[in-house]
């Protein structure tokens, strides 16, 4: 069973010290975390854990300005933890999280659609695409309701 739980005093070293060889999609727990801060006035940073062990990280925009959506960024899965499933894991307990406090109707997501494996995950778990991010056309804007 895959859990989130808020990056505290308490797990911050286990989670910083998260393993990943690549940072193609995502920068390093440690960008991760330094991002979480930075918005940490309406985003929480959460270790992903999978029976206890953790696994992952994400950032979730869970207290969106009036008229934002929903939203999430920075989401990896660990070495030696993916090709299992935690991924998807993960994105659903993000959404039942948001389906749980109902402040928003609505998921908004962007991925690079080179991340073939990311691109399929969302889309499993209800994920429309909506545009091309304006920034970057690499990137792609998807959307769920929650």
């Amino acid at each position: 069973m895959v859990i989130l739980k808020e990056v505290d005093a308490k797990n911050f070293d286990e989670i910083v010290n998260l393993k990943r060889e690549s940072n193609m999609f995502v920068g390093s727990p440690e960008y991760v975390l330094a991002e979480a801060y930075i918005y940490r006035s309406d985003s929480t940073a959460f270790g992903i854990y999978s029976d206890g062990t953790p696994v992952g990280l994400v950032i979730i925009r869970d207290r969106p300005e009036e008229g934002y959506p929903y939203s999430f960024t920075g989401l990896f899965i660990a070495d030696g933890f993916q090709r299992q499933g935690l991924g998807q894991a993960a994105v659903g307990a993000i959404m039942a999280k948001f389906r749980a406090e109902r402040l928003r109707d609505r998921v908004e997501i962007q991925v690079s659609q080179s991340n073939a494996p990311a691109v399929k995950i969302y889309r499993r778990c209800g994920f429309k695409e909506l545009r091309r991010a304006n920034w970057d056309p690499d990137f792609i804007v998807m959307q769920a309701e929650v």
